[in-house]
């Protein structure tokens, strides 16, 4: 199965970018954008994984929650990750983002200790909206144009994703979660 770990944003944060992306396809030549059921925050990508290192990553990820407690962020602009032609990834930046980052390294560090490859590119806490993309405006402009202040929201479990395709769209389903703890 392919596979990522992830956390998931809150009914309204998930709102606030659908209405953001009906906007930005009035600027829009060209692109694919995210399902509203697909957003979310990736914090490893595994790639092909078998049933049994499912519960390889379950114990290491129940191992790092046990030192996190819940905390919340907030969404406050667009950004893009270019490509040759067009823009690649368009995203929506995460701030107050600083134990997203440390769960994310944590992670990263003990997922690695048990064989797990580390990422070479600097983890850039996001969530992709659309991809492939040629706009018409710049992301300046866009920005300018389009004030994006989600409030803050909580994050408080770290899920393991199935990347799957079903009737010829990407389906994320859940493989299991691990609650970080309250207090």
């Amino acid at each position: 199965m392919r596979a990522f770990l992830a956390v998931k944003l809150s009914e309204s944060v998930i709102n606030d970018i659908k209405n953001l992306q009906d906007e930005l396809k009035k600027y829009t030549i060209k692109g694919r954008w995210t399902n509203k059921d697909n957003l979310h925050i990736t914090l490893k990508f595994f790639g092909e994984i078998n049933v049994e290192e499912v519960n390889k990553i379950r114990e290491i990820t129940n191992n790092i929650s046990l030192s996190f407690k819940s905390f919340g962020i907030r969404l406050n602009k667009i950004g893009c990750f270019e490509g040759k032609d067009n823009i690649r990834v368009l995203w929506v930046n995460v701030v107050d983002d600083k134990n997203l980052m440390a769960l994310h390294d944590a992670l990263e560090t003990e997922l690695s200790k048990a064989g797990y490859r580390k990422d070479d590119k600097k983890f850039k806490t996001h969530i992709t909206i659309a991809r492939d993309i040629t706009l018409i405006k710049s992301i300046e402009e866009i920005n300018s144009i389009y004030k994006l202040n989600s409030d803050y929201f909580m994050i408080s479990n770290i899920y393991l994703m199935e990347s799957k395709l079903e009737n010829n769209k990407r389906v994320y389903v859940p493989i299991f979660d691990v609650p970080l703890r309250n207090q």
